[in-house]
């Protein structure tokens, strides 16, 4: 079970339908559009035992939420969570986790049976688009007003919105700021503290406004083949500069 909570939109499966559904309305497509969307395209799902009640509460989800849902729609979810569709998933009746579930599709149900009175606007698509460029020498001041290195490995826009880049830390910890050199002898990070691997890391594109101010970009040097080419970290901006630390304590 794909699940992590009680809640509707604590799914997965929930989530894919839902994020397609919005993924439509970025691209301005409407309510009826992206309903006939998703149909579509989790065909498979609808009459699944297990994942067709899941796709009929985020349908309703979605249309309730943009203030335009169907009622055939919301007499689909009725009958779901009064014949205890899918409830198999969570246990026996007697189950605490049952009777969670039970509470949130009766309060999921009573909600949508009455008009949205706030509708959401429906979402724009926002470009965020990796904050560098392959090759790039990063400068980075630390908190504690020392300075670390890191040099851009490559970049990822396969998300427009979520860019991502990909970025190696060098073993490099001073109280001034490294110069280019620094990034011609690539000494990588080891994360010795840790599982012995490079401490190379894709940063997503957002919450980079932090960090910043704390950044600086030296210049831009050549990828070689002998540079890290993939990782299986991922984390935010404000980690840059962490594990050196972690390693000199």
């Amino acid at each position: 079970m794909g699940a992590w909570g009680v809640g509707i939109r604590q799914d997965d499966f929930v989530c894919d339908v839902e994020g397609a559904f919005e993924d439509q309305l970025k691209d301005g497509k409407t309510i009826d559009e992206a309903t006939r969307f998703v149909h579509e395209h989790f065909a498979n799902a609808v009459n699944d035992c297990d994942d067709g009640p899941l796709f009929w509460l985020a349908l309703a989800d979605m249309q309730w939420k943009y203030s335009n849902l169907d009622q055939a729609v919301l007499r689909r979810v009725i009958e779901i969570v009064d014949a205890d569709t899918g409830m198999e998933r969570w246990g026996q009746p007697s189950d605490k986790l049952y009777e969670q579930r039970k509470a949130a599709l009766k309060k999921f149900r009573n909600k949508i049976s009455q008009p949205n009175p706030k509708p959401s606007r429906p979402p724009r698509r926002v470009i965020r688009a990796p904050r560098f460029q392959t090759g790039d020498c990063l400068s980075i001041r630390l908190e504690n007003g020392q300075y670390s290195a890191a040099l851009v490995l490559g970049t990822d826009h396969s998300n427009p919105e979520q860019g991502m880049d990909l970025v190696g830390e060098l073993n490099y910890l001073s109280d001034n700021p490294p110069t280019l050199d620094v990034f011609t002898e690539r000494r990588w990070l080891k994360l010795t503290h840790d599982d012995g691997s490079l401490s190379v890391w894709w940063f997503y594109s957002m919450g980079f406004r932090k960090m910043k101010p704390r950044i600086t970009v030296l210049g831009n040097t050549p990828i070689v083949n002998t540079d890290p080419e993939a990782t299986s970290y991922f984390g935010g901006w404000h980690l840059l500069g962490q594990q050196i630390l972690r390693q000199r304590e």
